[in-house]
């Protein structure tokens, strides 16, 4: 909702609307995030590529009433019903102040252009009001949403100190010395299904890798993309030596203005054993994968830019080569497809933008953070979905020690 508001997307007007016709809801004037309806005015919010919704405040009237929303068409109260009943069963940890869930692929976390549908859509299915952080859309796993607003203002907090942490003197010292840097309080490990191993054989590590946010015209979708700026670094954790890296490249005065200090840590969890010992060619990995800062896409970029092993299914920084083994996961996903017990099927199928094309395969596997009311340290673990658990096993990707 935000990015609408920032976007200059929401409208306001005055009594009613005679149709939710897009030419005629861009003739209101623009509201800002700050406005306050007087009564009788109206929002009109846009909900798809042409559709409007919009509420209206009357005098004396206690909460706003919701007038011709297209999510209240014939047939789209059950459909949401259905998909808050499949949610439920997706949850995870449930207590007063926190509920937690294995978020499914394909289904966003906060409503976009595009998407039919949202957690944030479903949150009154789960009984909870706060979305305190978020996932791709493509990405599966732990999901953590809050039920009260003490419980999102504390988790709020800890998610923009990840957000805002600089990388410092001392964590390049830490990982120097073959250290891992981490944050007691806050822990996200992701599973990733990647093309190949990383770089020179290194099985454990860090990367250390400014990114910024630049609008790229060959990012695919022509959407706001991230790329790596300035000098960057992978740290071999057996003896803390620069694996690869840019050197001490100095950023652009541009990117040094948008970049921010990124790093993850990396750990080969499995690789794909070779059928023939005759060639060099490297199969699927399966990586874990710790982001020690929060940036957008900071896994996505690092693991493909800086590690030069592209997530299998990530059409956005992914490399366009095609390898021996990449039918295999066509084969999968042709098969997931054809199930008709999903009841995500059709928000994964929108959201891949191509019958031909391999879902993503990045997984949150696990979450550990403090409880915001008791401070009690909470470790929560999400068991990846079909598609990802295929390709473990058509891979025989041994995963069974990581916990």
């Amino acid at each position: 909702m935000f990015k609408l508001f920032r976007d200059r997307r929401v409208r306001v007007g005055t009594g009613e609307l005679e149709s939710n016709r897009v030419e005629d809801v861009r003739r209101l004037r623009r509201a800002s995030k700050a406005r306050v309806l007087e009564p009788g005015e109206f929002l009109a919010v846009p909900d798809g590529a042409n559709d409007w919704y919009w509420r209206t405040w009357s005098e004396g009237d206690d909460v706003p009433k919701a007038s011709n929303s297209p999510r209240s068409k014939r047939g789209e109260k059950s459909s949401h019903e259905a998909l808050g009943e499949a949610l439920r069963a997706c949850v995870l940890h449930r207590d007063t102040h926190v509920t937690v869930i294995n978020k499914p692929p394909g289904l966003a976390t906060v409503p976009g252009v595009g998407n039919d549908v949202s957690v944030y859509d479903l949150l009154p299915a789960l009984d909870s009001q706060y979305i305190v952080h978020r996932l791709d859309r493509d990405t599966s796993g732990v999901l953590v949403l809050a039920r009260t607003s003490f419980a999102a203002n504390k988790l709020n907090a800890m998610f923009r100190r990840k957000s805002k942490l600089d990388f410092t003197e001392v964590m390049r010292e830490q990982m120097e010395r073959g250290e891992v840097p981490d944050d007691e309080d806050f822990v996200k490990t992701y599973w990733a299904i990647c093309s190949n191993p990383p770089p020179r054989g290194a099985s454990e590590g860090w990367v250390e890798a400014p990114l910024a946010e630049v609008a790229d015209v060959d990012a695919g979708d022509g959407r706001e993309t991230v790329r790596l700026v300035g000098g960057w670094r992978v740290y071999d954790a057996k003896d803390g030596g620069v694996i690869v890296g840019a050197g001490d490249r100095a950023p652009t005065s541009k990117e040094e203005h948008h970049s921010k200090a990124a790093i993850t840590y990396f750990k080969v969890l499995s690789s794909a054993p070779r059928d023939d010992e005759t060639t060099d060619e490297s199969g699927p990995t399966l990586l874990q994968l710790t982001p020690i800062t929060g940036r957008k896409h900071q896994i996505r970029v690092h693991v493909s830019k800086a590690l030069n092993a592209p997530i299998i299914g990530d059409n956005k920084y992914g490399a366009k080569r095609r390898e021996s083994w990449t039918q295999v996961f066509h084969d999968i996903e042709k098969s997931e497809r054809e199930r008709s017990d999903d009841p995500w099927r059709a928000l994964r199928r929108a959201s891949l933008r191509g019958p031909s094309k391999p879902p993503l395969h990045l997984h949150a596997r696990a979450l550990r953070f403090a409880h915001p009311e008791s401070g009690q340290m909470l470790r929560i673990v999400a068991d990846p979905p079909p598609h990802f658990t295929a390709a473990l096993d058509a891979f025989r990707l041994d995963s069974r020690l990581v916990d």
